[in-house]
């Protein structure tokens, strides 16, 4: 079909000829028309596109039909509410014409008997009085109550149903009061399909999308945040991404790497640093497939509203990899002024520091011993805005030589790489708190040292200021003779993989459900976990759990944040920072601890998920086997006697 631009009443055509891959018809919802998706459009850069017929049908089957006869012989379709309805009557009937089907705030059952009476009501009402009512009385369902007081957004949709008319709305209104229970047939559905809500989605209700997620194979369920029943107009930077990877980056004109994340888009230009507001798309950075140069550019605008933050950052990836290479690498030591808060506390599996000066100490310590030290972004997962602030998960793989006296003795002159994981509370341009969770252990192995006297020797500095290692007794994980909670506390997450994560962790962490694991990883899943272990299969990490939770056998998992960010490579990115809290009582792969002490320990980790289809197809998972020796040694510190009289020097 040749590229055209028609009455809003006719087929809509994208202005761009197809540049491989198939067309893309969109279906709207009622008395919606093409500008419903025109921000998405935008965002995407779709190069072949098509708003089907919506009206004229007496019910979901026949409008389906009309579909077809105005649609290209095979298609992508993505369907909103009423559209989304119709889209499921196409699957129906023409499944083999459909190579990928998208559902947005819709639902597959059938109207209620008790629905027409209201529904022809409400036209009749519009017939007398004007379009305006129809969608001013719904007001409050329609949107989020994060945009009920956007005035474009209201005209937007108001100027749609104006458009339409009466007449539409009486078609529509048949359409959606004869439509079939989708149901039943949603097991036939054999494409790629994504399912979309509005987080405060009232119209067509969460439980709805959940059924079509749960009733058609393989698809995928993503919330929108800060939207309601009309997600695409009013969050299209966050829909976005979601649709992109679902349709393919080949039919997008957008650069790829960009992965569009944050509030709702509206119309303007980002040529220079600083034009960024919050109504505009975001465009912040991937990391994995870049060189160092793209990601820390000299001439990108900049893409995502960073109110406090000094120039130079473009958006929030920018700015943690910009300003760790720029302390680090670097040695702008100094920056840690403008970059931390005076008051931040840093937590780490060897110790805290509760203020900036403590953090350039440290920072300088560490530079005297690895002067040759290089840390590469591996990844970023973040969430937040500059209004809120930001959360970054920030994954490095540090290398170097020991080439100088100091943290780890005389230097050995030997190699060594190590993972570390540092999630970051910021904003306007500080770091107010951090956790940083690095692999010290592997260090110490690559260096040829024995990790027991280094850890003596970090036991003895903390045992000397007065600190000793208290065992609390029960950690939670059962109470008395209960078993563990049935279900996690899900507060923590904000859309649905990240409950899901969390789901799954609490079955397989504090249940002790390990067969769960072969439901969520993928059979080719490969693990990048401490001592730079590099495994394959769903075997293989289930033995690396198993083997940790043999050396603590009473522990209980407690998740402490989560966030998650779509991948350029497909997929999503999650990240969880967890504690596991319980005692040495047994044997499993921390083989340095020895034989099992009793002693309470605290494991502080931080794991990336990379999930694809649904299944996790990568995972890196940091913790400090050294930190746990360190608590074993300081544990044994607090037990033994304290010297008596005639045991002092000099008496």
């Amino acid at each position: 079909m040749a590229a055209r631009r028609t009455s809003r009443h006719e087929t809509q055509t994208g202005d761009h000829a197809a540049a491989g891959g198939e067309p893309l018809v969109f279906l709207p919802g009622t008395v919606c028309d093409d500008r419903l998706f025109a921000p998405l459009i935008e965002a995407l850069g779709v190069e072949n596109w098509i708003t089907g017929p919506m009206s004229g049908g007496s019910s979901a089957a026949d409008q389906a039909r009309i579909v077809l006869e105005a649609a290209p012989a095979r298609f992508a379709l993505c369907g909103f509410s009423l559209g989304g309805i119709v889209a499921l009557e196409i699957m129906a009937q023409a499944p083999e014409r459909v190579t990928r089907l998208a559902l947005i705030d819709t639902t597959p059952r059938p109207d209620p008997a008790a629905n027409a009476r209201t529904r022809r009501s409400a036209v009749k009402k519009a017939r007398e009085h004007g379009m305006d009512g129809y969608i001013l009385d719904a007001w409050d369902k329609l949107v989020s109550p994060a945009n009920a007081a956007d005035d474009a957004l209201k005209a937007t949709i108001l100027a749609m149903a104006q458009d339409a008319g009466p007449d539409t709305l009486d078609s529509q209104t048949e359409i959606a009061i004869n439509r079939a229970d989708s149901r039943p047939r949603l097991a036939a559905i054999e494409v790629p399909t994504l399912i979309v809500a509005g987080e405060q989605e009232a119209v067509c209700p969460l439980d709805a999308h959940r059924e079509l997620a749960d009733g058609i194979p393989g698809a995928r369920l993503v919330t929108i945040p800060d939207a309601g029943h009309f997600s695409p107009l009013e969050n299209p930077a966050a829909l976005a991404p979601h649709v992109r990877q679902w349709l393919g980056a080949a039919q997008c004109r957008t650069n790829p790497q960009s992965t569009d994340q944050g509030t709702t888009m509206s119309e303007g230009s980002n040529k220079n640093k600083g034009e960024v507001t919050k109504g505009q798309a975001e465009q912040v950075m991937g990391v994995e497939r870049h060189d160092f140069v793209d990601l820390v550019p000299t001439d990108r605008p900049r893409s995502q509203s960073m109110r406090g933050f000094d120039e130079d950052y473009t958006d929030i990836v920018d700015y943690i990899v910009r300003c760790t290479h720029k302390i680090w690498d670097e040695r702008d030591i100094g920056l840690i002024y403008t970059h931390y808060t005076h008051n931040c506390t840093v937590y780490t599996s060897m110790g805290m520091m509760y203020d900036r000066e403590t953090v350039v100490r440290d920072t300088i310590q560490r530079l005297v011993t690895f002067p040759e030290r290089r840390g590469m972004a591996t990844h970023v997962i973040w969430r937040g805005d500059d209004e809120e602030g930001f959360y970054t998960s920030h994954m490095v793989t540090g290398s170097g030589r020991h080439s100088q006296n100091g943290l780890y003795g005389p230097a050995t002159g030997r190699l060594f790489t190590t993972r570390t994981i540092a999630d970051c509370m910021i904003y306007e341009n500080k770091i107010y708190r951090e956790w940083i969770v690095g692999d010290n252990m592997v260090i110490l192995k690559q260096l040829g040292l024995d990790p027991h006297p280094f850890a003596e020797k970090a036991a003895r500095a903390q045992f000397d200021k007065g600190l000793t290692a208290l065992d609390i007794g029960e950690n939670r994980r059962l109470i008395g003779q209960y078993p563990p909670e049935a279900e996690p506390d899900l507060e923590l997450a904000h859309n649905d993989i990240e409950r899901d994560t969390i789901q799954w962790m609490h079955e397989v962490f504090n249940r002790r459900m390990f067969g769960k694991m072969k439901d969520v990883y993928a059979s080719n899943v490969q693990y990048h976990g401490p001592m730079l272990k590099e495994l394959y299969g769903v075997v293989a990490i289930t033995h690396q759990y198993l083997g940790l939770l043999g050396s603590i056998p009473d522990a209980a998992f407690m998740p402490q944040h989560v966030c998650s960010t779509p991948c350029e490579e497909g997929g999503t990115k999650v990240a969880v920072r967890w504690v596991m809290e319980g005692h040495h009582m047994g044997y499993g792969i921390l083989s340095e601890l020895g034989e099992p002490t009793g002693k309470r320990l605290q494991v502080m980790g931080i794991t990336h998920y990379h999930y694809k289809n649904g299944k996790i197809v990568d995972e890196w998972n940091v913790y400090d086997e050294l930190s746990l020796l360190v608590q074993i040694k300081l544990a044994q510190m607090s037990d033994a006697p304290l010297p008596s009289a005639e045991d002092e020097p000099g008496q």
